[in-house]
């Protein structure tokens, strides 16, 4: 019988314990650098760990909305470091476009679409803002191609239109989802689920829209579709994706609701929270939007069988929703859930490198317009306080030359600070582009409107009964003459 030497048999013995570790630890990748996800128990066979990264109303900021946070390139880099390799779905809940900066908007904003293909979506939903532009455009957008005609033109820095739209523009490259928007005649505008599978496990995404947005655009775009009930939209696909062996649903919705935590749950208020209350038991995240609102919370369901846990992650892609599911491979149920809201602090993160040159290409090209300067304030022009409405109401009036003019809180979307004012400042004030249009309105409708909240420039006193000739935008107004474009207008006015 063979012998070995004591040394020879230990470092037999040894070898073969780490073999047997390496061969163990076989097709278990290491967490990327900043996974937060510790490192994983022996799961039981069939049951894997799966992760959703949401986003939701990034409104095409692709440079950092403030300073040291946010920005294409660093959600990106987030997104990258929490991603677990195979076991990851990145999704978002809408308003990706629309009421976007000058970078995103000149371009009609195909620079955010191709920025959310390199983020690498699997799956989105329309917002409200998707259709600012209308249906056409909405699909465009998704589609690709050049977008042509007189609203393909935009003003450069000398005051010439030129379009703006690339001839290569490929579209989006993942699929969008919508089960409540319909056309007048009932038909889908896009498909209202999507599977997507993952190591083994089968997820449902079905796409909601909040039933508010007509109230957001113009009413030549609002007439085309309908936004039915979120959650009788949810609950008609619920049993399909059943049918077809999917158990874990998840709904991409963009309805919000008030900044929450989780102390008190069953009292929480809010479109998204109201909906979820009537959403099948089968729900088992719903990934919300809209109200640019931080939420996290666990709403039971209303026949007692757990809860739906409900994520919104601010907006601007300062933060995003970060969900961990544990599903059982064979019978295709959620086993347990949860979630945490990161923000995207650039402290200690390098944003991506093919992202941030995406971005600074596009911000090159607009440059000569954006960083033009237009005016000069020595104290912020805030909407606390109706200043910079009241200014904005007088800008409209004199530039189309009319007796009134109009412009609803609404319609502004940012401050501007003190110092030189640039088109870029200006474009993302009024970042809804809308036209100026000059149309007649009797005074009772005026005096209606400044009950409303609107800011009214023109005479200190209306009569009810007397006609006037009035600037507002084309949300307010509805059809009427055109004369320019919002931003235009302020600028104009600034640089007098």
């Amino acid at each position: 019988m063979t012998r070995l030497l004591p040394g020879l048999a230990a470092f037999t013995a040894a070898m073969l314990v780490a073999l047997l570790g390496l061969y163990a630890q076989a097709g278990t990748p290491e967490p990327p650098p900043g996974n937060t996800e510790p490192r994983e128990k022996a799961s039981p066979r069939g049951v894997v760990n799966l992760r959703l990264l949401g986003v939701n109303d990034f409104h095409g900021h692709l440079e950092p909305p403030r300073p040291g946070i946010g920005g294409a390139a660093w959600l990106k880099s987030h997104l990258d470091r929490a991603t677990l390799p195979g076991r990851t779905i990145r999704v978002h809940a809408g308003d990706m476009v629309g009421a976007t900066p000058l970078i995103s908007s000149w371009f009609h904003d195909e620079p955010t679409i191709e920025a959310a293909n390199e983020i690498g979506f699997d799956v989105g939903t329309v917002g409200n803002h998707e259709f600012d532009e209308g249906g056409d455009e909405l699909m465009r957008l998704l589609r690709g191609g050049r977008r042509t005609g007189l609203e393909a033109l935009k003003p450069d820095v000398a005051g010439q239109r030129v379009n703006t739209s690339s001839p290569e523009f490929a579209g989006a490259q993942f699929p969008y989802i919508a089960a409540n928007t319909v056309d007048r005649d009932g038909e889908p505008l896009l498909p209202p689920y999507e599977v997507v599978e993952r190591a083994g496990a089968r997820v449902g995404f079905i796409g909601v829209t909040t039933r508010s947005t007509p109230t957001f655009l113009l009413e030549r775009h609002a007439a085309r579709f309908r936004f039915t009930d979120i959650s009788d939209a949810v609950n008609r696909w619920v049993p399909e994706l059943r049918s077809r062996g999917v158990e874990a649903i998840v709904v991409l919705a963009h309805a919000g609701g008030p900044t929450q935590d989780e102390s008190d749950a069953p009292d929480y208020v809010g479109e998204i929270l109201d909906e979820a209350r009537e959403m099948s038991s089968e729900v088992d995240v719903v990934v919300a939007g809209h109200s640019h609102s931080r939420i996290h919370v666990r709403l039971p369901n209303s026949d007692g069988s757990g809860d739906k846990l409900i994520v919104e992650a601010l907006s601007y892609g300062v933060a995003y929703d970060q969900v961990d599911m544990r599903i059982d491979t064979r019978t295709g149920e959620v086993l347990s859930k949860s979630a945490e809201i990161p923000s995207t602090e650039h402290a200690g993160v390098e944003g991506d490198a093919g992202m941030a040159a995406l971005v600074e290409r596009y911000r090159q090209r607009v440059a000569p317009l954006a960083d033009h300067v237009v005016g000069l304030t020595q104290a912020p022009l805030t909407r606390e306080g109706g200043q910079l409405g009241q200014l904005i109401a007088n800008a409209e009036r004199a530039f189309a030359r009319t007796d009134v003019g109009v412009v609803k809180p609404v319609s502004l979307r940012a401050d501007i600070d003190a110092g030189p004012i640039t088109y870029a400042e200006v474009a993302e004030v009024l970042a809804f582009d809308h036209p100026v249009v000059r149309v007649r309105m009797t005074g009772g409708e005026l005096l209606e409107l400044i009950d409303d909240g609107a800011y009214v420039a023109g005479p200190k006193e209306l009569d009810p009964g007397a006609e006037y000739s009035v600037a507002a935008s084309e949300l307010i107004a509805g059809a009427g003459k055109a004369v320019g474009t919002e931003p235009q207008a302020l600028a104009w006015f600034l640089a007098r």
